[in-house]
């Protein structure tokens, strides 16, 4: 991949004459070679991350995205606490195989700022997108809703991709995301979450407990929920957003409310009230080596009459999850997924598919949030 400084960031046209020369030079590079290449983009992809350690990480995920969602990617690098550097521009393309004998000439745009200059990033990366093209905005940053930059990239984008279990601050992403839904963007930027695209065996699963009738009549009668997680790399000590969103998604679905939350040790308990019920809800830490950072390791339904459990766990080979339900000792046939390992470009390629809000999703951010308030 061919890298050129641009010595004017806000020349926009110097920029696309060099874009175009990248491009042509890959044209004639594959004219001794079978099959033709082709400039496509179909979005715009504006990745925005607090510093250069990741760079690597995104270039590859930018290339493994593009064979299939060929875009013009726009890589922001904001380190805030710099020292004052203007921003430099430097433009990329490069090419890959589509499964035909065609090759994808895709370009990426890479900006750097430091210290006082960051805000000025809209202003210099925003002139450059290929216009009548969605506009994709993944933020690795902390995200912080009155923040400069981020309003005006976001106000620009049509959807905000963040992965909250990479988050540093992860409680306080869960709480800003609540803000961002019940704001005036909504129903203006839509907003996911890759993290929960990994809940969403797991959702499966414990859903799936609802159909059989024998079932679902015990669980009429739950009074014990047990969400068990391994510890966030950001934050050991806070709760991991999957074990919140996972609570959240069984709070907003089934129509629970708090009453008050207590911290124990590794755990924080919840009490509920559903209809004329008391429950308790249990968000336990558990040491799993063989998971990663901020995993679900199981969930446990539970109810004293009839005595029934029911449990979705991750299996310590890491492989696959499983259930298993038994009610007054008899045991009850469960079921066993495969553990979907998608990588970060095949999860951002699927939020990359998707414009308009999932209003489950923004049902459970916003219980996560109110838990997260009641056990502060």
């Amino acid at each position: 991949m061919q890298q050129i400084q641009i010595p004017q960031a806000l020349d926009v046209e110097a920029i696309e004459r060099e874009l175009g020369v990248l491009w042509q030079n890959a044209a004639e590079e594959q004219m001794d070679e079978e099959g033709a290449v082709m400039r496509a983009r179909v979005a715009n992809l504006i990745i925005l991350t607090p510093g250069e350690s990741a760079l690597d990480d995104i270039n590859v995920t930018v290339r493994d995205l593009s064979a299939a969602h060929p875009c013009r990617a726009f890589v922001i690098i904001a380190e805030r606490d710099a020292e004052d550097r203007d921003i430099q521009l430097y433009v990329s393309s490069f090419s890959q195989t589509d499964g035909s004998r065609k090759r994808l000439s895709c370009e990426e745009i890479v900006l750097i700022a430091r210290g006082k200059f960051v805000p000025e990033l809209p202003s210099a990366a925003l002139p450059l997108l290929v216009s009548d093209l969605p506009i994709f905005l993944w933020w690795r940053d902390q995200l912080q809703p009155d923040d400069r930059t981020f309003a005006d990239f976001s106000r620009a984008a049509d959807r905000l991709i963040i992965d909250s279990a990479e988050a540093e601050r992860s409680v306080e992403t869960l709480v800003a995301l609540a803000e961002l839904f019940g704001g005036q963007q909504r129903g203006q930027l839509g907003i996911s979450d890759i993290n929960w695209a990994r809940l969403t065996s797991w959702r499966a699963l414990l859903a799936s407990f609802y159909d059989p009738p024998h079932c679902k009549a015990a669980l009429a009668k739950l009074d014990t929920v047990v969400i068990e997680y391994s510890a966030p790399a950001g934050d050991p000590s806070a709760v991991a957003p999957q074990a919140l969103l996972f609570a959240g998604w069984l709070a907003s679905r089934l129509d629970w409310g708090f009453s008050r939350a207590a911290v124990k040790g590794n755990d924080v308990e919840f009490e509920i009230t559903c209809r004329d019920r008391s429950m308790s809800l249990q968000l336990r830490r558990v040491d799993r080596p063989d998971m990663r950072p901020g995993r679900l390791a199981s969930a446990w339904l539970k109810t004293a009459r009839p005595n029934a459990t029911f449990v979705a766990s991750r299996h310590e080979s890491g492989l696959h999850l499983e259930t298993r339900a038994t009610i007054e000792g008899v045991s009850h046939p469960g079921r066993v997924l495969p553990v979907r390992n998608r990588s970060t470009a095949q999860l951002i390629g699927r939020e990359l598919e998707i414009l308009c809000n999932d209003n489950v999703y923004a049902d459970a951010v916003r219980m996560a949030a109110r838990m997260i308030r009641l056990s502060s």
